[in-house]
């Protein structure tokens, strides 16, 4: 129920905004731009969380290997935060190009 009333109230503004426009569909194009960001930036913090946490319980089990699986883990990251970079440019370009 929550979950509905959520998306409701994200909805309705944009839905709100083309109608008072005359059919102008600028509102769901910010609908758009802020679904991409936040997807992308869910996605992105999901990665990294998992990543850490294998990265965490692999030097729980094997100490020695830590300096070998931070760096490599480090590397993970700046890959998956590409994934948010990604998303932020969809953003940008569904408000200023489209």
């Amino acid at each position: 129920m929550k979950r509905a009333a959520a998306l409701l109230a994200t909805v309705m503004p944009a839905i709100a905004l083309a109608a008072e426009e005359g059919g102008s569909d600028r509102g769901l194009l910010y609908l758009a731009a802020g679904l991409a960001i936040g997807l992308a930036g869910l996605g992105a913090g999901l990665g990294m969380g998992f990543a850490v946490k294998g990265t965490q319980e692999g030097i729980a089990r094997n100490p020695n290997a830590g300096g070998r699986l931070q760096t490599i883990m480090f590397i993970g990251l700046a890959f998956i935060e590409t994934i948010a970079l990604y998303g932020l440019l969809i953003a940008f370009i569904l408000l200023f190009v489209v």
